[in-house]
């Protein structure tokens, strides 16, 4: 999964044995990627805000990664989540908050 993931972002894959604090990275994220049959809100919510906090440490968005697994043969959707600070860091201003008169 976190070859996938690597290829997603454009970033490169950090095998799970090296102990690193984050799956893949790449010029401009951090992602934690998760392959799980079940995932709840309150983990999500921790896993968004600790790589929200490493992004921030290297000046790179951060990501979770997830995909539901549903079992061999059937295919699910990558969600990508993060934390709304996160992303309005991304988006940047709305155009209801820019000041131009």
């Amino acid at each position: 999964m976190e070859l996938e993931a690597a290829s997603l972002l454009h970033g490169k894959r950090f095998p799970a044995n090296q102990g690193c604090a984050v799956d893949v990275e790449s010029l401009l994220y951090v992602a934690e990627v998760k392959n799980v049959k079940r995932f709840s809100l309150l983990q999500l919510e921790r896993e968004c805000v600790e790589i929200e906090r490493v992004g921030n440490l290297k000046n790179k968005s951060g990501l979770v990664l997830l995909k539901r697994s549903a079992g061999k043969g059937r295919e699910t959707e990558w969600l990508v989540c993060m934390t709304a600070g996160t992303f309005r860091e991304m988006s940047g201003a709305l155009p209801t908050e820019t000041h131009d008169g």
